[in-house]
């Protein structure tokens, strides 16, 4: 009875999507109200309401705010899930089995990671703090550190990327996309104004554009760290051997 009741309903809920879809209008259309109405707001009106160059980044953390706050929770309950299953390292000291590879890296690839890492995380900050005025943001700017993680990994092991990025740094840092844009929404509040605006009412009005760019600023922060550091522990997870004090010589 169980396994009928739930093909009826699968059945019911597809019937119901597709005619969601089949209702839909046609891609492309010049009719489709988002291109009557939707983008035309956000082409001519994003800058002037928003205070950001980047019409992308007016979007994503103004007109869509609860979107994107919804989009870090999610990231940060993925983070949740994989720790929940393959748990987290207790000592803080890890390896996996590039620690114990019998062929060493290359000198000259571990020399050429060892110089390009650096100057890829500045670039991914550079990514982050200028998401406002030119391409990039803060899920382009983590993903970048969580990509150069992934590369240093690959070349000196889990164990060397443990102490770099220890337990005791990541862990502050996982939430911190929740909790910037919990605390630029509560701050929305205390100016007056509703949950996540950037629009004061109790602040003069000709200190609203820096207002904007800096509580921009700050959500991009908040997501760049929160990126970073919720990539890192996935991937630390992920390739984790077993723990020991120190990896084997």
């Amino acid at each position: 009875m169980k396994k009928v009741a739930a093909l009826l309903f699968i059945s019911a809920l597809a019937v119901l999507l597709l005619y969601v879809v089949a209702s839909m209008p046609p891609m492309g259309d010049p009719d489709n109200p988002t291109a009557t109405h939707v983008i035309p707001r956000y082409l001519e009106r994003a800058e002037e309401e928003t205070h950001t160059v980047n019409v992308v980044t007016g979007v994503i953390l103004n007109y869509r705010g609860y979107d994107t706050m919804g989009e870090v929770t999610v990231i940060f309950c993925a983070l949740a899930a994989v720790l929940a299953v393959l748990g987290r390292e207790r000592r803080g000291v890890i390896h996996g089995f590039v620690d114990r590879s019998e062929v060493p890296a290359s000198v000259i690839v571990k020399t050429m990671v060892r110089f390009m890492v650096p100057f890829i995380i500045l670039f991914s900050v550079y990514t982050i703090l200028h998401g406002e005025t030119s391409p990039g943001g803060g899920f382009q700017g983590g993903a970048v550190i969580g990509g150069s993680m992934i590369i240093f990994t690959t070349i000196f092991g889990l164990y060397e990327s443990s102490r770099r990025i220890p337990l005791k740094v990541r862990a502050p840092l996982e939430g911190a996309a929740v909790m910037g844009f919990f605390l630029v929404g509560s701050l929305g509040l205390v100016g007056g104004g509703n949950f996540l605006t950037y629009a004061w009412p109790r602040v003069a009005q000709g200190l609203h554009p820096s207002l904007v760019v800096w509580l921009t600023v700050l959500v991009e922060v908040g997501i760049g760290l929160g990126g970073a550091m919720v990539l890192t522990s996935i991937l630390f997870a992920m390739i984790r051997e077993e723990e020991e004090i120190a990896p084997a010589s």
